[in-house]
């Protein structure tokens, strides 16, 4: 129940910046947590969303149409499933011992960069016509006097409530607290007594970004030639999740004590995204802050994952 409460919007964030309906990133949740437990060598592991895929997995959609997206993400995530399988079932989990850990330290600092870059016109309102997220951050910093003080105001608030209650015995809690608390806010702001003060009613909602689908979304088949362009983003991105995987995999011992086999996590993670694929989720991969999260609250078993996923649900 934990895990569900502060992953929800967690998964949601990731599949913005997959550059898809943020709906997507729970039905992640929904699929691959519970398969993930279930094929993965780790007993602990948690297969979800993180930061480092959805960013990749952005980057390798960004120039598709719209209309075409959901189909080439479920393609996108089915062959990622497909490679992680094929690194199980060839048992290449030694593979990982050959990266330097300075690449991957280096690799995840670019990656929060960009997703600050990234973010930095949601978080200010304002809409740039550029397509790089470093153009973009520019941009911003030439038309400071374009930026919604309304949505930027709710913005940091909500910023500043989640590096406060990080250091407090709610840490657990800071992500979804923070958001309760500015979405209130945000109602209480937008009644007709304030509005007349700042236009709160622009500030953008989830609902504003994207539809929210009332059904999974319908399976359709991309076009050969897209297929085709997404073999190599597809092996990035499979890559990435199973190296983030194996640092779960070495991090967290199993009960027993003994390390779980690089090779079958692999393997379960590659059924986990097979699964994910088809209901158009995004990439999921071995979640250092999730398996965190889950052993904070007391996960003592596989069923921990199954029935997160089943809570998210």
């Amino acid at each position: 129940l934990t895990f569900a409460v502060v992953n929800v919007p967690q998964a949601m964030a990731h599949a913005l910046l997959a550059a898809v309906n943020p709906v997507l990133g729970i039905y992640t949740l929904m699929v691959a947590v519970p398969v993930g437990a279930i094929f993965t060598s780790s007993v602990f592991m948690n297969v979800s969303t993180t930061s480092a895929l959805s960013v990749a997995t952005g980057a390798s959609l960004a120039y598709i149409p719209e209309v075409q997206r959901t189909a080439a993400l479920a393609a996108l995530v089915l062959m990622v499933g497909v490679f992680q399988l094929l690194a199980g079932l060839f048992k290449l989990g030694f593979i990982v011992r050959f990266v330097s850990n300075a690449v991957m330290t280096g690799f995840l600092n670019g990656i929060a960069v960009l997703i600050i870059l990234g973010q930095l016109g949601d978080l200010t309102g304002y809409r740039s016509r550029f397509a790089n997220n470093v153009a973009r951050a520019l941009d911003l910093a030439l038309r400071l006097d374009q930026v919604h003080i309304p949505t930027t105001i709710i913005g940091l608030l909500t910023l500043g409530l989640i590096v406060i209650l990080l250091r407090t015995r709610w840490r657990r809690f800071a992500f979804i607290l923070a958001i309760t608390v500015a979405t209130v806010l945000l109602v209480v702001l937008s009644l007709p007594f304030f509005g007349t003060l700042l236009d709160w009613q622009a500030v953008r909602t989830v609902g504003d970004i994207a539809a929210i689908p009332r059904n999974l979304p319908a399976l359709a088949m991309p076009s050969p030639q897209l297929l085709l362009a997404l073999v190599l983003p597809a092996l990035s991105i499979a890559i990435i999740g199973l190296i983030q995987g194996a640092g779960v995999s070495q991090g967290y011992p199993n009960p027993d004590g003994k390390y779980p086999n690089v090779s079958r996590d692999f393997l379960g993670q590659g059924v986990a995204n097979l699964a994910a694929s088809v209901v158009s989720g995004v990439p999921a991969g071995g979640s250092i802050s999730g398996t965190a999260l889950l052993l904070s609250a007391g996960a003592r078993s596989r069923w921990a994952n199954i029935l997160a996923g089943l809570f998210v649900a």
